[in-house]
């Protein structure tokens, strides 16, 4: 039998396998495994997500999600199994309108103690997302959290709010997708795009902000922003912007990632920046749906990438890193 330890482990070979271990994830992978092991509380297996850096040494960190349909609301959790949450896998399980919980772990930072965690959600449900919050130990960034949702501007949906314990950090991270019509309106209108960003409290653009974002808008990618909220429910001076790639096979309103395709076109323009290097081309090796058959188990395990991620802080660009999306069904 499979377990899936054992799973998450053939996941990894595959996708670090052909010298992409010491381009893409670094010797990152003893811990990650560690990570993966403290957060099994469903008995679905997780999707797991690999953040990248694009640039510099290699290295990753290990977010694992949960599934609100994977679990029952009468479920009892463990500290082990729940990254240290038991209290808000409990909460998050007897919700209806919650899509999954992730564990976030700085495996690239040395330690995996006190992993953030975060919610995604289906619907807005601002008393819910306090709900949460409170939960997770943040009571005291609900307030926060409502000021924020009050600002952000038409047409935008907070999908995600996560919590940092581990980085001692004062700030709510939270999630937006503007809706495709809005993401179009961005890709002709810079002005409208600066304003949306100065509505949620953005001061500082520098040269390259706006311009970049509307770069993305214009991709047929889904256009996504997070925003690291201060207690005055403004949102703080790093922030950044994502690209999302479709899975192999397309998605109605999004492509999958291709070198000669529109996102190999994104890629390229990153390291025009000075942003990343070129191991993106090693992308479409590390991308796979395999079957993968033992006794009576027969599961597909897969890979692909799915997000790129644009930062800055005070203006200026941080950085861009690249996520990709796995699991076993």
């Amino acid at each position: 039998m499979l377990n899936h330890a054992m799973l998450y482990n053939i996941q990894y070979a595959l996708a670090a396998r052909d010298g992409r271990q010491d381009v893409l994830f670094g010797t990152c992978a003893p811990l990650a495994h560690e990570a993966f092991s403290r957060s099994l509380a469903s008995p679905s297996f997780p999707e797991i997500w690999y953040e990248l850096p694009l640039l510099g040494e290699p290295w990753f960190d290990l977010h694992v999600l949960t599934s609100r349909e994977a679990l029952h609301p009468g479920q009892v959790f463990e500290k082990g199994q729940t990254g240290g949450y038991p209290e808000v896998f409990a909460w998050f399980a007897r919700q209806d309108y919650v899509r999954q919980l992730a564990l976030s772990y700085d495996v690239s930072s040395g330690s995996i103690d006190d992993p953030a965690v975060q919610l995604l959600t289906w619907t807005i449900d601002t008393d819910g997302v306090c709900e949460f919050l409170e939960a997770a130990g943040r009571k005291d960034a609900v307030s926060s959290y409502r000021a924020f949702v009050d600002r952000l501007p038409d047409d935008w949906f907070a999908c995600y709010t996560g919590v940092f314990p581990n980085r001692q950090a004062d700030f709510v991270r939270v999630e937006c997708i503007p809706k495709r019509k809005k993401q179009l309106r961005y890709a002709e209108d810079t002005a409208l795009l600066e304003a949306d960003l100065r509505q949620v409290g953005l001061d500082a653009f520098g040269d390259t902000a706006i311009p970049r974002c509307q770069t993305l808008a214009k991709t047929p990618f889904q256009l996504e922003f997070q925003f690291d909220v201060l207690p005055d429910g403004s949102a703080g001076p790093t922030f950044s912007a994502s690209a999302r790639f479709a899975a192999p096979g397309g998605e109605a309103d999004n492509e999958p990632f291709e070198v000669d395709g529109a996102a190999g076109a994104l890629m390229a323009q990153v390291e025009t920046w000075g942003l990343a290097d070129d191991r993106w081309r090693l992308f479409p090796d590390a991308t796979f749906a395999t079957n993968v058959a033992r006794g009576d188990d027969d599961i597909t395990i897969f890979n692909f990438p799915a997000f790129l991620k644009l930062r800055w802080r005070d203006g200026e660009p941080l950085d861009a890193k690249a996520y990709f999306m796995g699991g076993a069904q």
